[in-house]
């Protein structure tokens, strides 16, 4: 995108190019100045807000003068003169200079004129002079020799000069009083006119510092003894301005390459209304339309974009209520519950309503509507309805800013560095279709975004998108998934679908449910095969298997297909990852008790017995590595350690395993610990046992009191 693109807050230099119907009004200013007979003085007033197009007719007159001979156009604008003898400087010599080319056009006769008014003029070279210049004006010496020669000069060449005073309303209070005085000094010059352009209250404000005392209204008053003719800007319709910036909106979207739905315009127009107050001057319309320029290309496809567009309104026009948003992201984003809503709801208020004391000509019932479509849980009726996680899921989906997920990109103009794109993850689902032909792990499309960016982050934007996720997509995406589960954390979690590795593997659980049904089957085998971890494996078969009664599983796979993958998976555990004497239980503790539970059902009863004792037998301490490994993590006072080994665990074992075989064990191995308490041995009144030993008391004191928990 180049700069060209941007609607420059520039004036417009000619007629043709205006939209506000001012020509007219230009051209009338124009030959009251060109046709005027009377050769005394004349100041006109030109009066409009900031960015209401001043400079614009001011243009519009100049060019309506041009084809006038009698009139010279002089334009001084005093903001490009930084301190009060750049001002005078500037004003004197620019009338002088344009005096001397277009009336008298040879030598420096008037600018030579303006320097003898300096007492010494032998000081002109180090411009040591240019600050006594106004009072010697003041004081009225040589003016009359300065105003008879201009007069004189002017009523020969039968000319008259029109000086065009511009941004006075930029200048400072006490330079607006000093141009004023200037004008008021030499306003009385024959032949010539002035038209200053500003906004009136402004300048009123600065001269009633200077001149108080009178009355209240001393600026005003002193206004109307030098502005001959008032003139306020022809008014600018509201609907103008609105198809203004509605052409720039349109801009702005064709260079981002967004084209919106028609349900889309319609709600972005529907709540546009909450501007209207604010949509009064051509250069806010213009302040717009650039803002949706630079944002837009820069978050397509990262957010949504009648919600980009609403919040870069509200930045625009409500600046305090912007920041009040961006710096209260809780309130905006999150659901309370019912018993906090009403402490919640007044905090809000406070948060808006302070916003809403910056800011004028505020349509407060407009404003809120539009928050309330923003950030829907400010509506009151939304206070009423118990939480809703698919909220949060349409949220999210709709890349809306009320989503704490999306919420910073529409203030960063960026994707969080800790977060991968919106547009990542669509490039990632495009290039799945061509790498289905190879599966070629070497260049599967989930490499770099694996390495590179937070795991949760891609499981929620996969998540997000998996129910329009089509078939022959969701496919190539599951094996990707498996290929690289190795590099997916699996911490220990006491709800262990919390972890990154198990929420891929309901992902992947989803996804398979979306492939054509002949295919199914087959995706599940080769997601067995392919995938890195061991762990995976497991979770992706107990969400295929899972006992729910409202599980939809076996609409998908009936229980024979369960078992055909639980044969095949028990399988591939002993071929991959217990041959060779590997001790299952150091190298995948954490997965322990699944792993028995599928070589138990799927191979045979004696399986797990036999290759328990095989180790024990190999080596003792295997059995507290066995009944550490057999219980979940446990978080406590004192930070993380093992739980406690419970009796649905000693059940769960006592199942696969010869009890009394394992117990003979650990009496050859650990007679120490053969005292067994009346009471369950809990780790506060053992304390001189490590964990380990603590397990086996346990699981003894199980086996000797079965009938209690």
């Amino acid at each position: 995108m180049t700069n060209k693109h941007f609607s420059a807050d520039a004036p417009l230099k000619s007629k043709e190019q205006d939209k506000f119907s001012r020509g007219k009004f230009a051209e009338r200013v124009a030959q009251v100045i060109a046709k005027r007979e009377d050769p005394s003085s004349l100041v006109i007033g030109l009066y409009g807000v900031w960015g209401d197009g001043k400079t614009s007719v001011l243009n519009f007159i100049q060019q309506s003068l041009k084809s006038e001979e009698k009139v010279i156009c002089i334009k001084f604008n005093p903001w490009r003169y930084g301190t009060e003898n750049d001002l005078l400087k500037g004003f004197f010599f620019t009338i002088a200079e344009a005096l001397d080319t277009k009336l008298i056009k040879k030598g420096d006769y008037f600018k030579d004129l303006v320097k003898n008014l300096a007492p010494h003029a032998g000081e002109a070279i180090n411009l040591g002079w240019l600050g006594n210049i106004i009072s010697h004006f003041i004081k009225k010496v040589d003016t009359d020799e300065l105003k008879k020669r201009i007069e004189a000069a002017l009523e020969k060449a039968q000319k008259r000069v029109l000086i065009l005073i511009d941004d006075v309303d930029r200048l400072d209070k006490a330079e607006i009083q000093l141009l004023f005085k200037i004008v008021k000094l030499i306003a009385d010059f024959k032949y010539t006119a002035y038209i200053l352009a500003f906004d009136k209250d402004m300048v009123a404000s600065a001269l009633q510092e200077r001149y108080t005392g009178a009355n209240h209204h001393a600026g005003e008053a002193f206004l109307e003894k030098i502005i001959q003719i008032p003139l306020h800007l022809p008014t600018v319709s509201k609907e103008v301005l609105k198809q203004i910036c509605y052409d720039d909106i349109n801009n702005a979207l064709a260079v981002a390459g967004i084209e919106l739905t028609e349900h889309q315009v319609q709600d972005f127009l529907y709540y546009f209304s909450a501007f209207d107050e604010q949509l009064c001057t051509p250069r806010r319309a213009k302040l717009y339309g650039n803002a949706l320029l630079f944002s837009l290309p820069l978050l397509k496809g990262e957010v949504n974009p009648v919600d980009l567009m609403h919040i870069e309104g509200i930045r625009i026009f409500y600046p305090s209520l912007y920041e009040a948003i961006r710096n209260h992201k809780k309130f905006f984003t999150k659901i309370f519950q019912q018993e906090n809503s009403e402490l919640v709801k007044k905090q809000i208020e406070d948060i808006i309503n302070t916003a809403f004391d910056f800011q004028n000509n505020i349509n407060k019932e407009n404003i809120i509507r539009l928050l309330m479509q923003l950030f829907p849980n400010l509506n009151p009726r939304s206070k009423k309805i118990p939480f809703n996680f698919e909220s949060y899921q349409k949220w999210d989906l709709g890349q809306r800013i009320c989503s704490e997920n999306y919420f910073s990109k529409y203030f960063l103009y960026s994707v969080p560095t800790d977060e991968i794109a919106d547009s990542a993850i669509s490039s990632l689902l495009s290039n799945l279709a061509s790498w289905q032909s190879s599966l070629n792990v070497d260049k599967n499309p989930l490499n770099d975004l694996i390495n590179t960016y937070s795991i949760d982050n891609i499981i929620q934007k996969l998540t997000n998108k998996a129910k329009s996720i089509s078939s022959d997509i969701a496919y190539p995406l599951v094996i990707a998934i498996a290929q690289k589960s190795a590099l997916i954390s699996n911490t220990e979690f006491t709800c262990n679908f919390l972890t990154p590795l198990a929420q891929f593997a309901i992902l992947s659980n989803q996804l398979i449910k979306k492939v054509e049904q002949d295919k199914r089957a087959e995706l599940v085998f080769r997601c067995i095969d392919d995938a890195s971890s061991l762990a995976f494996k497991i979770a992706l078969f107990r969400w295929l298997s899972r006992e729910d009664k409202e599980r939809s599983e076996k609409e998908y796979f009936p229980d024979e297909c369960i078992n055909q993958f639980g044969t095949y998976l028990a399988k591939n555990i002993i071929e991959k990852y217990m041959s060779q004497s590997e001790d299952i239980i150091i190298d995948y503790s954490e997965h322990l008790s699944p792993i028995f539970d599928i070589l138990h059902k799927y191979v045979n009863n004696q399986c797990v017995n036999n290759y328990v004792m095989q180790l024990i037998a190999q080596d003792p301490m295997a059995i507290i590595r066995l009944l550490t490994a057999y219980v979940p993590a446990a978080w406590g006072k004192a930070g993380q350690h093992k739980a406690d080994f419970t009796r649905e665990k000693y059940n769960s074992l006592a199942e696969k395993i010869d009890v009394s075989a394992f117990i003979k064990s650990i009496e050859d191995n650990f007679s120490h610990l053969l005292d067994i308490p009346d009471d369950y041995p809990s780790r506060y009144e053992q304390e001189n046992l490590n964990e380990g030993e603590l397990l086996i008391k346990q699981f003894l004191w199980l086996h000797n009191h079965p009938e209690k928990d």
